[in-house]
């Protein structure tokens, strides 16, 4: 594998090449900027691709802003935390850029014969591959949580890729950790259960949720 130039994802059109997912720290860590930059987070070829990816799937929704490119952070800032921040109902969460594989269009989902958790919505195509759809709507607000019809969230992990419908998507933020503020008890308890800590967007206070715990509840919706 080759370490990739932001030049190179400079072609709209082309597909992102997700380094980090194959030579990065989700891959086997073959990349020699690893040895500068520690983290795939702190390279300036991450957040090219990321800028990309939603410059690319959020470009032409009237509804949605289009997202401001990326600048590449110097490595003094490698502190930085980079999330995905997205809208379900009324409520705003965030989860990191690395875990996002793409962001899509709602797609048709075809429903699977006896399944036992409700949260399990059933198939989706997704570029000619069947993508497992979990309603996360359901496992950070509740039953009762009106299913999103804005966009779908496609995220890779350890098994495959999995996808959740949300309202809404916007920019990729990033912050300090100690940025993070306490989740008081006002929040849903479903979604606290999911976040680590708050932080503050264009006025607004989003969750951001501990990935690893957002992925054990979407694995447990296939069992």
């Amino acid at each position: 594998m080759r370490h990739v130039s932001p030049a190179l994802l400079a072609d709209a059109d082309a597909e992102p090449f997700d380094c980090w997912n194959k030579i990065g720290v989700s891959g086997d860590k073959s990349c020699p900027e690893l040895q500068i930059h520690s983290h795939c987070r702190n390279c300036p070829v991450h957040a090219a691709a990321a800028a990309m990816l939603l410059d690319r799937d959020l470009a032409g929704l009237s509804a949605v802003p289009a997202p401001s490119p990326l600048k590449a952070s110097p490595t003094t800032t490698g502190d930085l935390e980079s999330v995905v921040i997205f809208r379900v109902g009324t409520e705003w969460f965030a989860l990191p850029t690395l875990l996002l594989n793409e962001i899509v269009s709602v797609r048709v989902v075809h429903s699977l014969p006896h399944r036992r958790n409700p949260a399990l919505l059933g198939l989706a195509n997704v570029r000619g591959e069947l993508v497992v759809c979990i309603s996360i709507a359901r496992l950070l607000i509740g039953e009762s949580a009106p299913s999103p019809t804005g966009r779908l969230m496609v995220v890779r992990q350890a098994g495959g890729r999995l996808a959740f419908p949300v309202d809404e998507v916007q920019h990729a933020h990033r912050f300090r950790p100690n940025e993070l503020k306490p989740v008081p008890a006002s929040v849903a308890r479903s979604a606290s259960a999911f976040t680590k800590g708050l932080i503050s967007w264009q006025g607004k206070m989003v969750g951001c949720l501990d990935e690893r715990l957002v992925l054990e509840a979407l694995d447990r919706c296939l069992t």
